[in-house]
C-alpha cells in the first residue's frame, strides 16, 4: 500500500466534506427537505437503468477514456521523461487519487447524474445521451470479445 503524505488526511477530509454539502446541496434543491420527498418512490425500473448507464459512461470518461487524458493530467505533475505522477502532497494529488478510484469516481458522477436527471428536462436528455453512449460501449466490448473467440 502506497504511503499517505502527511496532510493528505485532511486534503481526503475536505473533499469528503465537500461531497456531503454538494449532496445537501442537492437534496434539498431538489425536495425542499423531507416533506417534498415521494417522488423518490415514482422512479421506474427505466430511470434506474438510465441512471447507472449514465454514472458508468461519466466514470469511463473521467478514469480511462483517452479524450479525458488532457483532463486527467491537470491534476498530475509531468516529469523531465514525459510521464506523469501524482504530486506529492495537496487537493491537486487528493483529485487525482479519485479520479483514478472506480469507486469514488463513481460515487461524484452518481451525485451529478442524478441531480442532472431530476434537475431539469436539458440534463435528463443529457444522462439519455450518457446511457446511449454507454449502451454502444458495451456493444463494442462483446463484438471484441466475441471477436476473440473466433479467432
Amino acid at each position: 500500500m502506497e504511503h499517505m503524505p502527511n496532510d493528505q488526511a485532511r486534503w481526503n477530509a475536505v473533499f469528503s466534506f465537500g461531497f456531503l454539502v454538494l449532496f445537501a446541496f442537492f437534496f434539498w434543491g431538489l425536495t425542499d427537505g423531507l416533506d417534498r420527498f415521494a417522488w423518490l418512490y415514482l422512479l421506474s425500473a427505466m430511470d434506474i437503468v438510465l441512471l447507472t448507464l449514465a454514472t458508468f459512461r461519466i466514470v469511463r470518461l473521467v478514469t480511462f477514456d483517452k479524450i479525458f487524458t488532457f483532463v486527467r493530467n491537470w491534476f498530475l505533475n509531468k516529469q523531465g521523461d514525459g510521464t506523469y505522477v501524482k504530486p506529492p502532497q495537496g487537493p491537486r494529488r487528493t483529485i487525482a487519487e479519485l479520479m483514478e478510484c472506480l469507486w469514488c469516481t463513481g460515487l461524484w458522477a452518481a451525485l451529478l447524474v442524478s441531480f442532472l436527471y431530476f434537475s431539469s428536462d436539458i440534463g435528463r436528455f443529457f444522462v439519455i445521451i450518457l446511457a446511449v453512449a454507454a449502451l454502444g460501449s458495451f456493444f463494442q466490448l462483446i463484438s471484441q470479445m466475441v471477436g476473440r473467440i473466433g479467432h
